[in-house]
């Protein structure tokens, strides 16, 4: 084999890919472009490192040594300007140039701001995607007393809770009537609020932005109804878009997503995209476990192999003071054949739902206690019926491993 292998992006998806690609091929010549300034970390962690419970070098996965022992070459701070398809060649914005035989854009995405006046203008108003969006934000916040988050999904909520941490007082401005809308439904939503109000969030719900604006130190967010919220900064937490400029540009086929089939290929010959960029049957995923499985099997088929990708059960977690959620599958259905199967208990702060459709496990939320979490990811997964044990499952002495046998 022996190719000249190009990632353009660090991130889970681009270096899972190389690694496979090292493992399937020994002398490969293998580079990872990247506009990020440090090598392979764990983004998820961000929240951590923004309440300063971690240093940075905890949340790089790899360190240089890695790269080196793997002999994959990493270009850091680095972009790429162009890509002649036709002749297989990049060219970055310094004007030095790379060929490559196969080439995976697992470009990431970026914070998506919504349609707010000011909020590109103001100064003051932060996203978090990135370790120097933690410097910077840290920096800020030691000046702070408050800060108003916009969004309440989920890595908002743990943003706000590093916030929080830091000793600042944490408003969350929700456009939806609920927290973490794609995590939870309305009864779950209810029981996570009060739990968060207890130690110290504000909540508005329910409520459209109008605006931002400067008020001397202080940053307003006006809302539609006429309220103002004041803050002395905003942090933006409102999902992601994916970074489909470049892909476009190639003449790759493009949705919200960068378009790919079951082998991560795109339209354009041995050009690949996997992560948050990529768009699988109609689905970008924007989570960890998805972006991982799609660098493998991109790595996989690059150097040779022929696997097919066949999607990955949505998977999240809040780990926030001792409140733990895990939401997976589909909990959002509108599909009135669904059955649901809920266990909850107030005083206990603990919820739990199920939904089945023809005996199978389709959707789940554990909310306070998630044993059995992962086991019922597994159910999931294996498409394994539960009919006969449906009323039962989630009670607390049930073997759900007795299941798999």
């Amino acid at each position: 084999m022996n190719g000249e292998y190009v990632v353009i992006g660090n991130g889970v998806a681009g270096t899972e890919a190389a690694k496979t690609i090292r493992q399937k091929d020994s002398l490969a010549d293998i580079k990872i472009l990247t506009k990020d300034y440090y090598p392979f970390y764990s983004r998820p962690r961000l929240p951590e490192l923004l309440a300063k419970e971690v240093s940075a070098e905890e949340v790089f996965i790899h360190n240089y040594e890695w790269y080196h022992k793997n002999k994959i070459q990493l270009y850091l701070n680095c972009t790429v300007k162009s890509i002649d398809t036709k002749n297989q060649k990049i060219t970055l914005t310094d004007k030095s140039n790379f060929h490559y035989d196969k080439l995976l854009l697992a470009v990431g995405s970026s914070s998506a701001l919504p349609p707010i006046d000011g909020i590109n203008t103001t100064e003051g108003v932060f996203t978090l995607r990135s370790v120097e969006d933690v410097l910077i934000i840290t920096r800020r916040a030691v000046l702070s007393k408050t800060v108003t988050l916009i969004g309440g999904g989920l890595l908002g909520i743990e943003a706000g809770n590093g916030l929080r941490k830091l000793g600042l007082s944490v408003t969350v401005v929700e456009f939806f009537d609920r927290l973490l809308p794609r995590q939870l439904d309305g009864e779950g939503s209810v029981i996570l609020q009060k739990q968060m109000e207890d130690i110290g969030f504000k909540f508005f719900l329910g409520a459209q932005s109008k605006s931002i604006k400067d008020s001397g130190n202080t940053k307003i967010v006006e809302l539609k109804d006429g309220k103002v919220i004041g803050g002395d900064f905003i942090l933006v937490s409102a999902g992601i878009k994916p970074n489909i400029k470049l892909a476009q540009e190639t003449g790759a086929t493009v949705n919200k997503g960068i378009i790919v089939n079951d082998r991560m290929e795109t339209n354009i010959p041995h050009v690949y995209a996997a992560g948050d960029a990529a768009e699988h049957k109609g689905r970008i995923y924007g989570i960890w476990p998805a972006a991982q499985r799609q660098g493998v099997i991109a790595g996989s088929n690059m150097a040779g192999g022929s696997e097919v990708y066949t999607g990955t059960v949505p998977s999240t977690s809040l780990k926030v003071a001792g409140i733990h959620l895990t939401s997976m599958g589909d909990i959002l259905t509108e599909d009135k054949t669904i059955e649901q199967v809920k266990i909850k208990n107030t005083s206990k702060n603990t919820y739990k739902k199920l939904f089945i459709k023809d005996g199978k496990l389709v959707g789940a939320i554990f909310l306070g206690d998630t044993k059995n979490a992962y086991e019922m990811g597994q159910l999931m997964e294996k498409k394994v019926d539960v009919t006969k044990c449906k009323e039962r499952i989630l009670e607390a002495d049930f073997d759900v491993k007795a299941l798999f046998k």
